[in-house]
């Protein structure tokens, strides 16, 4: 191997490399390391604590802000869980924001027809109140059965059941 096609060699690596460290900044990854960070520091010096169990939810941080909300506005006394007392919990706000954000700059924001509209806003309405009931979503019904919680526990059971079910379902439907 020659002087030179080993410093060609180097130099392509080191390329490859500042190309890989330039595209974190738009990495999910980076976004989650930078939000584990932010939150670990606002738990530390902001006593920003969500109660055990608490996951992304956006059932109940749609439910908690909109109670948060009415609470402040209104003076009413509707229930808030623990992790939005003192704040509102703006994930659901922020999720759309990004979500409108991303679209927009990837091009893919627009208008799309998939019929339907008045049975899909049911079945939304049955899954989020079906959410509510139970507790919230999968992530949260985890952490909960990790703690021990027997009715978790068995909501997991169930959603796995209906997985399977609906899964059976699906293949059975497309041998048809």
């Amino acid at each position: 191997m020659t002087a030179g096609a080993a410093t060609s060699g180097r130099e392509s690596a080191a390329g490859t490399l500042r190309i890989r460290i330039g595209r974190w900044p738009r990495s999910p990854v980076f976004y989650g390391i930078v939000v584990a960070v932010v939150a670990g520091i606002a738990g530390q010096y902001l006593h920003v604590s969500p109660p055990a169990a608490y996951g992304l939810c956006l059932a109940c941080h749609g439910r908690d802000l909109v109670d948060w909300l009415l609470n402040h506005v209104e003076g009413a006394k509707l229930y808030v869980a623990a992790a939005g007392v003192r704040w509102p919990l703006l994930t659901v706000v922020g999720l759309v924001l990004g979500s409108f954000a991303a679209a927009r700059r990837n091009g893919e924001f627009g208008s799309v027809d998939i019929g339907g509209n008045l049975r899909q806003f049911g079945l939304g309405f049955v899954v989020m109140c079906a959410a509510l009931f139970v507790g919230g979503c999968p992530t949260r019904i985890i952490l909960r059965s990790g703690y021990g919680d027997v009715a978790a526990i068995f909501t997991l059971c169930g959603i796995a059941a209906g997985i399977v079910a609906a899964t059976l379902t699906m293949r059975w439907r497309a041998g048809r």
